[in-house]
C-alpha cells in the first residue's frame, strides 16, 4: 500500500471563507518509488498582502494557475487508495473535502497527533518540531512542497525516537 504525505496552502485558516492555493502530494509506493503531484492553484478571489507574502504569488501571478476543479480529478487519481499522511489533518481534509466536494475517506495519519502525544505540553508547530529533530532544509522549494518532502523524516524521527 502506498503512503502519501500532503501539504495545502490556502488564503487564509478560516474553512468557510478561504481557498487552496497549493496542493502537493509526495507518494512513496511499498518499494520506496517515490512520485509527486504539485499544482499552484487559482483561489479565484483575491488575497490580501499578508498571505500573499507568506505564499510567495501575487494575486497576478496566482490567475494564471488552473482552478481546483481543473486539478481534482488528478488528485483524487493521485491519492487512490493510499494511506494520506499530513501535519493537521482536521486543516488538511477540511478544506480538501471542502474545495473538492468530496469526503475523503482514505485511511489518515496526521503527525500532529503523533507529535502532541511524543510532546505533551511543547510547541509541535512543524518549525518546532523541525528544531526538536534537527531537520534542516534550504531549498527554495514552495512551503508546502518543502513541508512534503519534510514530512516522511519526521515522522520517521517521531515513530523511531525514545
Amino acid at each position: 500500500m502506498s503512503k502519501i504525505f500532503l501539504s495545502i496552502e490556502t488564503t487564509g485558516l478560516g474553512i468557510s471563507s478561504n481557498k487552496i492555493v497549493e496542493i502537493a502530494a509526495l507518494k512513496i509506493d511499498k518499494n520506496n518509488l517515490k512520485s509527486l503531484f504539485h499544482h499552484i492553484i487559482n483561489p479565484e478571489k483575491d488575497i490580501d498582502k499578508n498571505i500573499s507574502n507568506i505564499i510567495g504569488y501575487s494575486n497576478e501571478e496566482l490567475k494564471k494557475y488552473p482552478k481546483i476543479t481543473e486539478i481534482s480529478d488528478s488528485f483524487i487519481n493521485f491519492i487512490n487508495s493510499s494511506t494520506l499522511i499530513g501535519y493537521n489533518n482536521d486543516f488538511i481534509f477540511g478544506f480538501l473535502n471542502k474545495e473538492l466536494n468530496v469526503e475523503i475517506s482514505n485511511e489518515k495519519i496526521d503527525i500532529f497527533e503523533i507529535a502532541k502525544k511524543k510532546y505533551p505540553n511543547e510547541n509541535n508547530s512543524i518549525d518546532s518540531l523541525k528544531k526538536k529533530l534537527k531537520i534542516i532544509n534550504n531549498s527554495t522549494f514552495s512551503s508546502s512542497l518543502n513541508e512534503v518532502l519534510e514530512l516522511p523524516k519526521i515522522l520517521d524521527m517521531l515513530t523511531l525516537k525514545n
